[in-house]
């Protein structure tokens, strides 16, 4: 399986998501085009979502799981942030969350790495998840699928099910 969809089943998996205050609002159900972009190129995928199963907020805050600050309204549209540190490495993200959730949302998370061993300075990664909704879900679809550029449907469990 590519990279891309080992980490869509492994976000989409993810049970737990951070405490979120003034949580962004949910994709409208449908379909929706994704593409996520990092440092190590870009992917994408479909997915079938409805205000249960959208996992675009999650995705973008898996990894939030040391000091975190809430969700909180900005002029643009939500951030939350958190900051790690352990055995003299830290880290130290920010998402952010734009879009009228209607027919377009963007999820950016940016990392700052410090104290990594062998070397000394600092290193950033990003990760932006595009979506688009491209109409209602296909016939056989159900809330929660990922449908990979192959064809390949992968069923998160429990979600929508």
């Amino acid at each position: 399986m590519k990279p891309i969809a080992v980490c869509a089943v492994l976000a989409g998996a993810l049970l737990a998501a951070p405490a979120l205050a003034d949580t962004p609002p949910k994709r409208a159900a449908g379909l929706w085009e994704t593409a996520t972009i990092t440092n190590a190129g870009r992917s994408g995928a479909r997915e079938c979502v409805d205000a249960r199963t959208d996992r675009l907020v999650r995705q973008a805050t898996s990894g939030l799981t040391c000091r975190n600050d809430d969700f909180k309204r900005t002029a643009d549209g939500w951030s939350a942030g958190a900051k790690c540190s352990s055995g003299g490495m830290s880290t130290d993200t920010l998402v952010t969350v734009t879009g009228d959730f209607e027919t377009f949302a963007r999820a950016r998370a940016v990392t700052e790495m410090t104290g990594l061993s062998g070397d000394g300075g600092t290193r950033s990664f990003s990760t932006t998840i595009e979506a688009r909704r491209i109409g209602d879900c296909e016939p056989g679809q159900t809330p929660g699928d990922i449908i990979l550029p192959n064809g390949q449907i992968i069923h998160v469990e429990g979600a929508g099910r």
